[in-house]
């Protein structure tokens, strides 16, 4: 029988469970697994920073084929129509449809996420996790058609990496300075996606050497490697590159609290540091909030994506030439994940990867 890894306990190990196949509820399908990323969420997940129960199904960035189509599911959310072996992303999240942040047209901002749908691995269809062979949609999980020119390494990271960022990313326009926080999957995916919106200059920051060589090559005008410099060397370099007055926008995607004071340190007046990396709870940070005052400084918190983000992304990703194979040069198989967690737990390429 196909088989899903399953975090047992916080600090692993993951094991793999084996479950039996189900035909796919209507307008639902069972998904084949072909690649998945493994995402700095799964690391929080691993090291217990998200109150969950055990065992927990790991996994959210894929990209799968059509293993069997549920009825009355005849094309994608575009308009394509769908048939068995064809290649599809999907948001690993679904929304209500009928709160007030859904009717306003906000559904990443949904009151009641996942609302209706919850399920869990004990209960058919079990494939509730992207670390596996098999994922099945919910009904209100749309499906893109992937086209037969994108490689699975560049569409893997699609349904979190490169739709998170080039949602939080929206508003930056021609001639704009992005200074970003963390050279990991989304740092990287945000480097591009900031470059070719126009950004004049687009700085990463990361204590990895690695990493950034890996950014310089999406987009990056400037990297700087924060390991052995202060805060306000940085700070430094930054404003060199900006005209002495700092930048536009400051994405965080380290997932440390006690950098988002020294991104707001980054931001000209009227600036917004977008705030994306930190999702687990209860850590905090000081800060005064003076400097929100006089600079005209914003925080924009930002989780999840318009759905429609995956059908932006696939354009993206066939209208440029960044070198997506990089992100995830080496990916594990399944059956060995928990070496493949270790390797991206230590940081040293951007985005983890597995094969079934």
């Amino acid at each position: 029988m196909p088989k899903l890894a399953l975090l047992t306990a916080v600090g692993g190990p993951i094991e793999l469970a084996e479950f039996p196949l189900t035909t796919p509820a209507p307008g639902t399908a069972a998904l084949k697994l072909r690649m998945a990323g493994i995402c700095g969420s799964d690391l929080h997940i691993l090291r217990g920073e998200l109150p969950l129960f055990y065992p927990f199904a790991m996994g959210h960035e894929m990209v799968g084929e059509i293993a069997e189509l549920g009825e009355g599911l005849t094309t994608d959310a575009t308009g394509e129509p769908l048939a068995v072996g064809d290649r599809v992303v999907t948001p690993y999240f679904w929304t209500c449809g009928q709160c007030r942040a859904c009717a306003r047209g906000r559904p990443h901002a949904c009151q009641n996420l996942m609302a209706g749908e919850f399920r869990t691995h004990d209960q058919a269809p079990h494939f509730v996790g992207a670390h596996g062979e098999y994922y099945y949609t919910t009904r209100r999980q749309p499906l893109y058609k992937v086209p037969e020119d994108l490689p699975d390494e560049a569409v893997t990271p699609l349904n979190c990496a490169l739709a998170q960022v080039l949602f939080a990313l929206r508003d930056v326009r021609l001639g704009d300075t992005v200074v970003i926080q963390g050279a990991g999957g989304l740092g990287i995916n945000a480097a591009a996606v900031a470059r070719t919106a126009g950004a004049a200059e687009v700085i990463v920051i990361d204590k990895i050497s690695e990493r950034l060589d890996v950014a310089s090559d999406f987009g990056a005008t400037h990297c700087i490697n924060a390991a052995d410099m202060s805060t306000a060397q940085i700070t430094e370099q930054i404003h060199k590159r900006t005209g002495g007055i700092g930048a536009d926008w400051v994405l965080e995607v380290v997932g440390v609290p006690g950098v988002i004071p020294d991104g707001l340190g980054f931001l000209n007046h009227g600036g917004t540091l977008l705030e994306v990396g930190n999702i687990g709870t209860g850590r905090t940070f000081e800060l005064d909030p003076s400097v929100l005052v006089y600079g005209n400084k914003s925080v924009r918190g930002v989780m999840l994506y318009d759905p429609v983000t995956l059908a932006v992304g696939l354009d993206f990703l066939q209208r440029t030439s960044f070198p997506f194979g990089r992100l995830m040069p080496k990916p594990f198989h399944l059956a060995d994940v928990g070496a493949a967690f270790e390797s991206a737990n230590a940081g040293v390429v951007p985005r983890g990867a597995l094969i079934p």
